[in-house]
């Protein structure tokens, strides 16, 4: 009966309570949260790609940590023949695969053990980050280690392409014709990333710093190497 209905909907409210009859009686409040956004980057996959370069940097640390002369040898291995590389599309013709070969070596034997070695020097004898030991330290990068890594790249271009003998033979007249042009360009180049990384880079990064410069200085520098030299007189 109508009355018996009535009844038995008055005692199912008051078994409720009056807050849960008032809820269930209402309609859903639309949500106020904000709408979750996306940004442009992470709809074009930037999110992972900056998550796999946080890797590739924290793997790129502990290589440096637990074997710094081979890991920074191994960069600049690859540093030198993307730049040989680059210098051969400038100065255009065929590929030479035994001259990036050959400035490959260069990094992996030479250039990444000697800036590991004189970087280490360095930061013991002179310590400091302030303007003066900048200073002290791209004058002495100029005056010695510079002009030696020069010498041993064309030591190396000219062995490459003559052979042990006359490629030697060939080297003094190399430096008198080249080395000099070539360090005063370096001048207009170096001191500035010198003073970039002795005064703003942590010191287990400066070699990694070295390196990404070096693939700007090595193209010039490979095209210097690959300069002619005129056949010693005897």
């Amino acid at each position: 009966p109508p009355g018996a209905d009535w009844t038995h909907r008055a005692k199912e409210r008051q078994m409720l309570g009056p807050p849960l009859v008032l809820a269930l009686s209402l309609p859903p409040r639309p949500s106020l949260a904000p709408p979750t956004l996306r940004s442009p980057l992470a709809l074009r996959g930037g999110a992972a790609a900056a998550s796999s370069l946080a890797s590739l940097g924290a793997a790129y640390a502990t290589a440096l940590a637990s074997a710094p002369v081979l890991t920074k040898s191994a960069t600049a291995s690859a540093v030198f023949a993307l730049s040989d590389r680059a210098a051969q599309r400038i100065e255009g013709g065929a590929r030479d695969a035994k001259r990036t070969l050959t400035s490959a070596l260069v990094g992996l034997l030479y250039f990444g053990p000697a800036l590991h070695w004189w970087l280490a020097m360095l930061t013991h004898y002179v310590p400091g980050r302030s303007i003066a030991d900048t200073l002290v330290k791209t004058l002495l990068g100029q005056c010695l280690f510079g002009p030696t890594i020069t010498c041993v790249f064309f030591a190396a271009s000219l062995v490459s392409v003559q052979g042990l003998a006359a490629g030697l033979a060939r080297l003094p007249g190399k430096v008198r014709q080249d080395l000099l042009v070539t360090w005063a360009s370096g001048l207009c180049f170096w001191p500035f990333v010198d003073l970039l990384l002795y005064r703003l880079a942590p010191v287990a990064w400066i070699p990694l710093g070295y390196n990404v410069a070096s693939f700007l200085w090595t193209i010039y520098l490979s095209l210097q190497a690959s300069r002619s030299v005129p056949k010693r007189e005897d």
